[in-house]
């Protein structure tokens, strides 16, 4: 039987200030990955500082995928709509970052079983 590598979901806190309001805005950003270092590189290239994800778990990859999937339909209304209507993976400012956290644990204990959380995150 094959083992398949270990896939991750994390969520990412970002904060920024809008250039048309001066206001500093708090999004947070999930995705996956099989490679939580290369991925945060990625993100530090983007935004110009370091970044540690708030929260990581880790899993078979299709549960990983599925959880993935169950955010973004679950959040949908609350997904930043950015040029031409794509949609990304960041949930707007409108939902408490800890809401969030508490959804992710809510569906990995009672929906996704095979996935656990990385105590010490990249």
């Amino acid at each position: 039987m094959q083992v398949s590598k270990p896939y991750y979901f994390y969520l990412w806190r970002h904060r920024f200030v809008d250039d048309a309001t001066d206001q500093i805005i708090s999004r947070t950003c999930f995705g996956i990955t099989s490679n939580p270092a290369g991925r945060t590189q990625g993100y530090e290239g983007h935004v110009g500082h370091v970044v540690k994800f708030a929260r990581l778990w880790t899993g078979p990859e299709r549960l990983i995928r599925e959880l993935e999937t169950r955010i973004k339909s679950d959040f949908y209304q609350h997904i930043v709509v950015g040029t031409g209507g794509f949609r990304y993976e960041w949930i707007d400012e409108t939902i408490n970052v800890d809401a969030i956290y508490k959804w992710v644990e809510w569906e990995v204990e009672n929906t996704f079983t095979g996935i656990t959380e990385v105590k010490e995150t990249v």
